[in-house]
């Protein structure tokens, strides 16, 4: 089933207060027709809503339903790019303020969620390297799509190193 506005009860428009990305990328057809499908989520744990209207991409988070990003995609031939990439800088729906990051993290979030592809989580520049874990995905992304896998085991002291890390981390800010 494919993700629409009306799959979703509580979305927002993305407010006034936004920037603009500066994201090149092409999308073939079947890339294309992953868009879209979009995201809908099926766990409380999922932490994003995505569909495709009118060749605009929106990426909600499912919880507060506030758009965070907004996409404009452009249609030639075989292909699809990107022409337009906006993020939500109301400090009230969203608080990081770096766009580089905000562009590393929607190309994941269309990897991950959207296209099935795995690459490694950008990590926002104040996150130490040992918070870089299944549980920082978790914290971010949610759990995305269900592959049918066998969940990871997590040994007891991998979680009291994960949790050292986060301590570090709060003491720090």
């Amino acid at each position: 089933m494919s993700a629409t506005r009306q799959s979703w009860s509580n979305l927002q428009p993305l407010p006034v207060q936004r920037s603009t990305l500066s994201l090149q990328r092409e999308f073939t057809e079947p890339e294309y027709e992953r868009l879209c499908d979009g995201f809908i989520p099926d766990r409380m744990e999922d932490k994003w809503f995505i569909f495709l209207e009118n060749d605009i991409l929106y990426v909600h988070r499912s919880w507060t339903g506030y758009c965070i990003y907004q996409l404009s995609l452009t249609r030639e031939d075989s292909t699809c790019a990107i022409s337009r990439a906006l993020v939500n800088r109301d400090p009230s729906q969203y608080t990081w303020v770096d766009d580089h990051y905000d562009e590393k993290l929607l190309m994941f979030l269309i990897d991950y969620l959207l296209l099935g592809e795995h690459s490694p989580l950008p990590m926002a520049a104040n996150v130490p390297a040992g918070i870089a874990t299944e549980l920082q995905l978790q914290h971010v992304v949610g759990a995305g799509r269900s592959t049918g896998a066998t969940p990871k085991k997590i040994t007891l002291p991998e979680i009291f190193g994960w949790l050292w890390h986060w301590l570090l981390f709060l003491i720090r800010r």
